[in-house]
């Protein structure tokens, strides 16, 4: 069951509400709001999948499981080719 909440959003994001309601986008404050916490809701699981992967990229830098890099430029091009290479694989 929905309930009920009053908050007080200040000049600027009833400025955002209204201007996403007079685009049409949103019938109503409740739904700027909602969309506004899903994607609330998404950063905050991207963040907690990013911090697990920094733990773990750590944890195998302190195994010694680290890469050696001697030119970082010719590194960066590499992961750029084989993210290039990843992309055309999906398309």
């Amino acid at each position: 069951m929905p309930s009920r909440r009053t908050f007080s959003l200040g000049s600027h994001f009833d400025g955002v509400i209204d201007s996403q309601l007079a685009a049409g986008r949103f019938d109503n404050a409740s739904e700027v709001v909602r969309a506004g916490l899903r994607l609330l809701e998404d950063y905050e699981a991207r963040m907690s999948r990013l911090r697990q992967d920094i733990a773990k990229a750590d944890a195998q830098i302190t195994n010694g499981e680290g890469i050696a890099v001697s030119d970082s430029r010719a590194f960066a091009n590499d992961i750029v080719g084989r993210g290039r290479a990843r992309l055309n694989q999906e398309q």
